[in-house]
């Protein structure tokens, strides 16, 4: 049976609702708000969301319909990490673990988000397509606007707008930037002065990270099917961290941790810029601080997931606000406080292509950990 028309009856408050879609607020009021919707606009009996917490853990709601038509919350005791998020058949043992019978329910799934939904129908009702759809539209924009959640909802029109500019500037630009790269590296060939010298190195270095800051935005907009294969993962850590040691400043280390050898199918070139990008992130955020420091890299398999994290013991976000929009590449404030690189937005994009979860958090020492999830076979489609 699907739905009736459920017009005039109250929601959230149209007011509170659009307040919540335009300027967030706190995970409560958020859930509550989404829960809400369900509950009256669908007739539910209950809605349980949870959402993946700093330090890797899982904070759980449950709203139900009571007796007298008043909406009970109560939370829930779960225990999980980043994979719940990512991998299906986790996401089934969570509830069944927790006591939620899941024969009367819809499960949605959200890795993008690092959260769920779990919606226990009332009455026999079901949602018809349109009304699913739209209630599942709201929830998901809700739920990306909870404060202190570094979440990014991808809009395909502004990604193919970004990705339009990056090829026209790549190519209006990258002709004029190969003239300076070439005339730099010719003059420094010559018997230029230590002061030249310095100034033509500049010249060339300032180029090429204009060249990649080009290249990256076009990763980030446009990105190529990842070429799948399986391999090992320590190998690929310890490949990246040695990388990024070489070029790390002075008094600033960087290591690899992996728990096992696990093997994964996945694209082993992308998955290496992505732990790169994270580790450099972690280097320049320490030298940007004139601090030493370290920076780590650790890997281990989680049941069908393979968990990543990046640890850094550097200044960490200035605010909730750059946090918040630690992703996206539209951000105006992306130069605020610790430098966020364009490489964190290539990070989430090599992380949801392939089909995995990434969260970033200030560490309670100080300090950023970027934590990530990718199933150890790819989805099936």
């Amino acid at each position: 049976m699907v739905a009736g028309d459920r017009t005039g009856e109250s929601c959230v408050g149209e007011l509170e609702l659009l307040r919540c879609l335009q300027r967030g607020g706190s995970w409560s009021d958020i859930s509550a708000a989404v829960a809400d919707v369900w509950l009256r606009q669908f007739g539910c009996r209950s809605v349980t969301i949870v959402c993946a917490v700093a330090g890797g853990g899982i904070s759980g709601l449950q709203y139900r319909r009571g007796d007298d038509d008043q909406f009970q919350a109560m939370a829930m005791q779960l225990s999980g990490g980043l994979s719940v998020f990512v991998s299906p058949r986790l996401f089934r043992q969570l509830f069944a673990s927790a006591g939620v019978e899941l024969k009367h329910c819809e499960l949605f799934h959200w890795p993008d988000l690092l959260c769920g939904l779990v919606v226990e129908s009332g009455d026999g009702l079901q949602p018809g397509a349109e009304l699913r759809g739209l209630l599942e539209s709201v929830s998901r924009s809700l739920l990306s606007a909870a404060a202190g959640r570094a979440v990014l909802l991808a809009d395909p029109a502004r990604m193919e707008a970004l990705a339009e500019f990056a090829a026209g500037a790549g190519h209006e630009i990258n002709n004029p930037l190969a003239t300076i790269i070439g005339q730099a590296q010719l003059q420094l060939r010559g018997d230029a002065g230590m002061d030249l010298r310095q100034s033509l190195e500049t010249i060339g270095a300032q180029a090429w990270r204009i060249r990649d800051m080009i290249g990256n935005t076009m990763l980030f907009a446009r990105p190529p099917e990842p070429h799948v294969q399986p391999f090992r993962l320590r190998g690929l850590l310890d490949e990246c961290a040695g990388a990024l040691r070489q070029t790390a400043a002075a008094g600033v280390s960087v290591g690899s941790h992996c728990e096992g050898d696990p093997e994964l199918t996945a694209d082993r070139a992308q998955l290496g810029v992505l732990i790169c990008h994270l580790l450099r992130n972690g280097c320049e955020a320490l030298r940007g601080a004139s601090r030493s420091g370290t920076v780590v890299v650790s890997g281990r398999a989680v049941e069908d997931c393979v968990e990543l994290s990046v640890e850094d013991n550097g200044p960490g976000l200035s605010s909730a606000e750059v946090l918040r929009h630690a992703f996206d590449p539209f951000y105006s404030g992306r130069s605020a406080g610790r430098g966020l690189g364009f490489g964190l937005c290539v990070s989430w994009r090599i992380v949801r292509q392939h089909g995995g979860g990434i969260c970033l958090e200030n560490l309670p020492h100080g300090g950023v950990c970027c934590r990530i999830s990718l199933p150890q076979r790819p989805p099936v489609l």
